[in-house]
């Protein structure tokens, strides 16, 4: 019988782990500024402050404060991606595959009020940066809706003529309005709109809504 060899793992740089370490501390810490004073109002000696680093090491990984907002906004923009790329499974109902997206989206923003402060930011600024990275990540983002609404139109829950990207913009807006818009928002109730009950509840009415968009005729009745 053939022995089998065994086999060592490659060895983990320890300067490029560090490296990684201290690239994420900033791009975390420079997620926290810019999203509480945008672009222009941020500091590059505020974010080396709050990450614990050297400023010069800042500029030594990306450049300059207008490369490192775009590194920021594609480290969060990634987030989004990850999740979605996490939520279809062809084995399941293409009715949970929907909804397990939806819900995946929605309670990222409920968990990251930077990400919705940023999303603010560039919304002021006519998305100068952020045009220089939505579209890659959009693109990703409704390659994994498609398959999802595909699966949907094969089992006859979708109706066919159904435009993917029509309803990841959909369900963008019905998700970020609420949390965007959050002191607006929450002056029509009068319970806290971040409860468990309510974001539960405006989670349920946007899946309504979605699946009444995009149901097939059949489904329907």
């Amino acid at each position: 019988m053939e022995k089998l060899q065994k086999t060592t793992p490659p060895k983990v740089d320890g300067r490029e782990q560090r490296s990684e370490e201290s690239r994420t501390r900033i791009l975390n810490a420079a997620t926290t500024i810019f999203a509480r004073k945008g672009p222009e109002g941020s500091r590059v000696d505020e974010i080396a402050k709050k990450a614990g680093i050297n400023k010069r090491m800042i500029y030594h990984y990306f450049g300059s404060k207008e490369n490192l907002y775009l590194e920021v906004l594609r480290y969060n923009y990634n987030k989004i991606y990850t999740l979605s790329k996490n939520t279809f499974d062809l084995a399941d109902d293409p009715k949970v595959n929907l909804a397990r997206a939806i819900r995946a989206y929605f309670y990222f923003l409920a968990e990251n009020e930077a990400f919705v402060r940023l999303t603010n930011w560039e919304a002021l600024n006519e998305g100068r940066f952020a045009g220089k990275v939505i579209p890659q990540f959009f693109d990703l983002i409704e390659l994994e809706f498609d398959d999802i609404i595909k699966d949907g139109i094969e089992w006859g829950f979708i109706r066919p003529d159904i435009d993917t990207r029509h309803v990841v913009l959909s369900v963008h807006a019905l998700c970020l309005i609420y949390f965007s818009r959050r002191e607006i928002v929450n002056s029509l109730w009068q319970e806290d709109i971040l409860s468990g009950k309510m974001l539960e509840a405006r989670l349920q009415h946007i899946l309504s809504l979605v699946f009444d968009g995009v149901l097939s005729h059949k489904e329907m009745k």
